[in-house]
């Protein structure tokens, strides 16, 4: 079976008369909409475009390494460089806060301890959590948080422990 080709026209399509004034006018009027509904959307977002945004650290992940009475954890990557001074870390062992560090982030005791390895006051990569455990505890949690101007944001979570499983 042969399909037959659709055959080209033998004039070119000629306008032989203008459109209707009601057409002209509804596109003129839908041009002028389209353009204000431009503007407005302007005048709403741009303003957002220029505010001055705090970095936020998130995500902090870290790698573990354990030991018989020790456990450290390196930070391996960091969304944004943030100041030790708006950070803080918050250690859980089996559902109970042990220790919390900061702000600002540093220093520490015998049981939740931060060094900044690199010495910037910024939460870096190469920047290290000791944490002393006990063989007895089940899990443990690090958790980092970001506070800002009165808002607090969760960056990092780490779990690990004899008991945890994923």
């Amino acid at each position: 079976m042969r399909i037959a080709r659709p055959r080209r026209p033998t004039a070119v399509f000629k306008r032989k008369r203008s459109p209707p004034p009601q057409a002209t006018k509804l596109i003129r009027y839908s041009m002028v909409a389209g353009i204000v509904f431009i503007v407005l959307l302007a005048v709403v977002f741009l303003p957002r475009m220029f505010v001055n945004q705090m970095p936020v650290a998130t995500p902090v992940k870290m790698a573990i390494t354990t030991s018989a009475t020790s456990t450290r954890l390196d930070v391996t990557s960091v969304g944004a460089l943030v100041p030790l001074s708006n950070v803080q870390a918050v250690l859980v062992r089996d559902n109970t806060t042990i220790g919390i560090l900061g702000p600002p982030l540093g220093g520490g005791n015998a049981t939740l301890a931060f060094t900044d390895a690199d010495g910037d006051g910024r939460l870096s990569p190469g920047d290290f959590f000791m944490v002393t455990t006990r063989s007895t505890a089940c899990n443990y949690r690090l958790d980092i948080n970001q506070m800002e101007s009165g808002s607090t944001f969760v960056v990092g979570q780490q779990d690990w422990g004899f008991c945890y499983s994923t």
